[in-house]
C-alpha cells in the first residue's frame, strides 16, 4: 500500500475495527466490505437527498468517502462537515481547490483499503432498498466480473425506460418503486456491457487494483475517464456487466452543466484515439440491444402494478403519417373510457434491419420497450401478459399482409377498420402513376399496373394473392367497418364482402357553412388545406394556378400546408403556401387571408376525410370532386358543392369564383 492508504488504513481500523477484521479475515460475496465514494462540488439540495438515502438504503458492510471537491459553496461545505460529524460510517476528505471529477474520486479510491470493493457515485443519484446487495451480488457472480452497472433514467446505454437517456428524473416514490419492480423481475442475469457508467458503478477491489486510478490528467473536468478506465479493465481481461435487478435516480448535469456538451465532444475524440474503434464497439452492442429483454420485463412488471386488473384492446396499425393515426387515438379513447388500456402493434425494424413488432401505449412513451420479434408466438406471449381481449386491425402496411392474416391463429376476436383500398389495391389509392383514378379494372390490368408502376405498401405480393389473403381475414373478422357509403360499395364490388356503415365522425353543427359572395370585391380567395400530392390533386391545382395567371383572373389560392413542388406553384404568383401547420391554426390562417371558402383537389376516392371536417370547423363551405367519401359528406348535409371529375379547367375556374353558378 502507498503511505497513504496505510493511513486510512490505521485509520478505518480504529474507527470501524469490525468492518477491518471482516476485510482482513476475508467475506463471502454477500457481505463484502464496500466503500461508496462520492465526489460532491455543486447542486446542494441533490446531494442532501442523495446522502441521505445512501445512509438509509446501506448495510453494516458499507461506509462512505465524501470528497469535497473544493465546493465554493459554503453550504455544501458546511453539509458535508455536518454528515461527517454525525455519522461515524463517513470520511470525508476534502480538496482545496476543485480539481473535477477524476480527481475527486480517485481522491476517494485511494481512501480505501486493499481488499475494499467501491462504489463511485454521482452526488446527484437517488439509490434504493438493497442497492449495494443486489449490485454485489451480480459483481460476484462469476470471477472475472470487474463492474457492475445498473438501470437508470438518465445513463446512456444503462437508461430506462427509454433507452437513449432521456427519461425524465424520477421521484423519489417512483424510484423507490422501479428499484422493488427491477428485483422482483431479476433472474440474477449479469448481461455483458461494453462499458461501466460512473454515475453508479460498482468496482471490484481485485479489478481497480489491476486497473488503476482513473485518468484525470487526460480527462480534466470528467465526462468518459470511466469509459477509458473500463477497456483498460477490459483489457486485462476483466468483465463489465449491468445489474437489472437495481433501479438507482440521476439527475445529472449538477456539476459543470454549463460545459458538458464541449466536454463530451473533446472527451470522445480522446477515446477513439486511445482506445481505436470504441465508437464502433459501442454501436454494434447497441445494434443488438442485449438489455431489451430486460428493459421489457420492467415494462410488463410496471404495467402489471398501474393496472392490476388489466384488460387491454390492441390496435393493429402501420408507422405512417395520416388520417388513419387520428382514428386510432379515437379508438384508444373509447377503450380508456371503458377501463381497457389500448396498445399499438407497429411495425419497426432494430438498427441492424431486423423486423420487430413495437406495443405501444398511450401515449407511446408510457412503455416503450415492449418490443418483439415479428413472430406469431412471441406476440401471443405478450398478448397473454397483457391480457388482451379484442384486436382491431386498422392496416397490414409495414407488416406484412401474410403476418397480419396469421393473427387469426391467436384465437382473439377481431374486427377490422377500412382506411384505404390496400386490402386489393398495391397502388392504395385505386390511383396509377399520374395519381389519377384508375377506374378499377380487372385483376389482370391491376397486375400489370402493379409491375409497371410499383407497390405503395411496401410488398409486392401478387394482387390474385393480396386479394384471397384479404378475403380470408375479412372472412374470419367479427365485423368490418368502413366509414362511408362509397367505400362500402367498392369493398363489397373487389372483394365480396360487406362492410357494416360506420362514419369515424359525428358531426353535430344544424347549420352547414354556405357559399356567401362577398359584396363589393370582385377578388376571390380559394383555400385549399392539407398536404397536396399527385392522388390529392397537385397537377390540377397548378393548372388551375396557372389558367389563373394567364387570364389574369381575380382569384388566389392559399394552400394552408405544403405540396410535392411547392416552387412551381409559386412561380405562377398566384398561389401563398404557409407551410406545416397545426390544426389550432387552421382559423388563424382563414382569418389572415380572408379565404371565402375551400377547394378539395383530392381525385381519388377517399375513404373519410378529416381535412373535410376541419375545413367545416372554420365555417366555411368547400368545392370538391364528385368522388370519394368527402363528395358523399357533402351530399348529405350540405356545407358545399361537389363537381364532376373532369370538368374543363375554364369552366371550374369559373365554379371557383362563383360557386352559384356551378352545373348540377
Amino acid at each position: 500500500m502507498t503511505e497513504q492508504q496505510e493511513v486510512y488504513a490505521r485509520y478505518i481500523s480504529l474507527k470501524f475495527p469490525a468492518l477491518y477484521e471482516k476485510t482482513e479475515s476475508g467475506s463471502d460475496k454477500n457481505d463484502h466490505p464496500v466503500a461508496v465514494v462520492i465526489p460532491i462540488y455543486s447542486g446542494l439540495e441533490a446531494t442532501r437527498i442523495c446522502l441521505d438515502r445512501v445512509l438509509r438504503h446501506k448495510n453494516a458492510f458499507t461506509r462512505l468517502i465524501l470528497v469535497n471537491d473544493g465546493s465554493p459553496d459554503p453550504a455544501m461545505c458546511h453539509l458535508v462537515k455536518e454528515y461527517d460529524a454525525q455519522f461515524s460510517c463517513i470520511t470525508l476528505l476534502s480538496l482545496s481547490e476543485n480539481c473535477g471529477f477524476p480527481t475527486a474520486a480517485n481522491t476517494g479510491l485511494c481512501a480505501r483499503f486493499e481488499q475494499e470493493d467501491v462504489i463511485l457515485l454521482n452526488s446527484d443519484t437517488l439509490v434504493a432498498d438493497s442497492w449495494v446487495e443486489r449490485l454485489q451480488q451480480a459483481a460476484y457472480a462469476a470471477e472475472y466480473i470487474g463492474t457492475v452497472t445498473p438501470f437508470s433514467n438518465n445513463a446512456t446505454i444503462f437508461s430506462y425506460p427509454e433507452k437513449d437517456g432521456s427519461s425524465p428524473v424520477p421521484s423519489e416514490a417512483i424510484c423507490d418503486r422501479l428499484n422493488t419492480l427491477a428485483g422482483q423481475i431479476w433472474d440474477g442475469s449479469t448481461p455483458d456491457v461494453p462499458t461501466a457508467h460512473g454515475f453508479c458503478m460498482y468496482i471490484k477491489a481485485a479489478c481497480l487494483q489491476d486497473t488503476g486510478l482513473l485518468r484525470a490528467d487526460i480527462f480534466a473536468q470528467g465526462y468518459g475517464e470511466e469509459n477509458d478506465w473500463s477497456r483498460r479493465a477490459s483489457a486485462l481481461g476483466w468483465r463489465h456487466v449491468a445489474c437489472p435487478g437495481v433501479y438507482v435516480g440521476h439527475a445529472e448535469s449538477q456539476s459543470f452543466s454549463s460545459v458538458k456538451t464541449d466536454l463530451i465532444a473533446r472527451n470522445l475524440k480522446l477515446l477513439n484515439h486511445i482506445h481505436p474503434g470504441y465508437d464502433t464497439l459501442i454501436k454494434n452492442w447497441q445494434d443488438q440491444d442485449p438489455l431489451l429483454p430486460f428493459r421489457r420485463a420492467l415494462d410488463l412488471k410496471r404495467l402489471a402494478y398501474d393496472a392490476p386488473n388489466l384488460l387491454s384492446a390492441l390496435l393493429v396499425t402501420h408507422n405512417r403519417q395520416g388520417g388513419l393515426t387520428r382514428h386510432v387515438g379515437l379508438r384508444a379513447t373509447f377503450y380508456l373510457a371503458r377501463n381497457i388500456v389500448p396498445f399499438q402493434l407497429k411495425p419497426i425494424c432494430s438498427r441492424t434491419g431486423k423486423p420487430l413488432w413495437q406495443i405501444q401505449g398511450f401515449p407511446a412513451e408510457t412503455y416503450p420497450n415492449l418490443i418483439i420479434p415479428r413472430s406469431r408466438h412471441a406476440l401471443k406471449a405478450l398478448l397473454k401478459s397483457l391480457n388482451c381481449t379484442i384486436l382491431e386491425i386498422h392496416s397490414y402496411i409495414g407488416h406484412t399482409l401474410r403476418k397480419i392474416v396469421e393473427l387469426q391463429a391467436l384465437k382473439i376476436p377481431y374486427d377490422v377498420y377500412i382506411h384505404d383500398y390496400s386490402w386489393f389495391c398495391p397502388r392504395i389509392t385505386l390511383t396509377g402513376k399520374d395519381g389519377a383514378y384508375c377506374g378499377e379494372p380487372a385483376p389482370k390490368q391491376c397486375q400489370t399496373c402493379l409491375e409497371t408502376c410499383g407497390s405503395n405498401t411496401g410488398e409486392t405480393t401478387p394482387v390474385t394473392t393480396l386479394r384471397a389473403h384479404s378475403q380470408s381475414l375479412f372472412h374470419h373478422a367479427r365485423t368490418v367497418y368502413a366509414p362511408s357509403h362509397d367505400t362500402v360499395r367498392r369493398i363489397k364490388r373487389q372483394l365480396g364482402v360487406s362492410p357494416v356503415y360506420q362514419p369515424w365522425e359525428t358531426f353535430l353543427n344544424t347549420e352547414w357553412p354556405r357559399f356567401s359572395i362577398p359584396s363589393g370585391s370582385i377578388r376571390r380567395t380559394i383555400g385549399i388545406l392539407g398536404a397536396i400530392g399527385p392522388e390529392k390533386g397537385y397537377a390540377q391545382v397548378l393548372a388551375l394556378a396557372r389558367l389563373t395567371a394567364q387570364l389574369n383572373a381575380p382569384l388566389q389560392f392559399v394552400l394552408i400546408g405544403y405540396s410535392c413542388n411547392d416552387h412551381a406553384l409559386l412561380e405562377t404568383g398566384v398561389v401563398t403556401i404557409t407551410g406545416h401547420y397545426k390544426e389550432y391554426e387552421i382559423q388563424g390562417f382563414v382569418n389572415q387571408y380572408a379565404i371565402d371558402w375551400f377547394f378539395m383537389p383530392s381525385i381519388w376516392p377517399e375513404t373519410w376525410s378529416y381535412v373535410l371536417t376541419q375545413i367545416w370547423l372554420t365555417e366555411k363551405p368547400a368545392i370538391a370532386y364528385d368522388i370519394g367519401a368527402q363528395a358523399e359528406r357533402i351530399k348529405q348535409v350540405g356545407g358545399g358543392m361537389v363537381v364532376p371529375l373532369h370538368l374543363p379547367y375554364p369552366r371550374l375556374l369559373a365554379v371557383l369564383y362563383t360557386p352559384r353558378n356551378a352545373p348540377e
